[in-house]
């Protein structure tokens, strides 16, 4: 067996190795940083969408807590559109941080 190759080999696999794992590092603090700021959107969120269904089936009692929350909304349908969109948004966000992870 030829030594010098196989310390070639086994430098490359180190820096290749060493290059992976900077970079999941940075990923995974990419990934915590985007997190935190999604935190606080989830949680407004979730306490509007929870507001909005404790008066679910009641449209005035559902748009006065929508002009409440700060929806700008003339119909349930507009509120529930509302709130899907903010979902799927966030989602979105999410999925980004799935990305950077995987």
């Amino acid at each position: 067996m030829n030594a010098n190759k196989l310390n070639t080999m086994l430098n490359d696999l180190n820096q290749l190795k060493d290059e992976l794992t900077l970079k999941a590092n940075l990923g995974v603090a990419q990934a915590q940083d985007e997190l935190k700021k999604l935190e606080p959107i989830y949680e407004e969120l979730k306490a509007k969408t929870e507001k909005i269904a404790d008066v679910a089936g009641d449209t005035a009692s559902e748009l006065k807590a929508a002009a409440e929350l700060g929806i700008d909304a003339e119909s349930s349908e507009d509120v529930e559109t509302a709130l899907e969109l903010a979902g799927e948004q966030l989602k979105n966000a999410y999925e980004k941080v799935k990305h950077i992870l995987s």
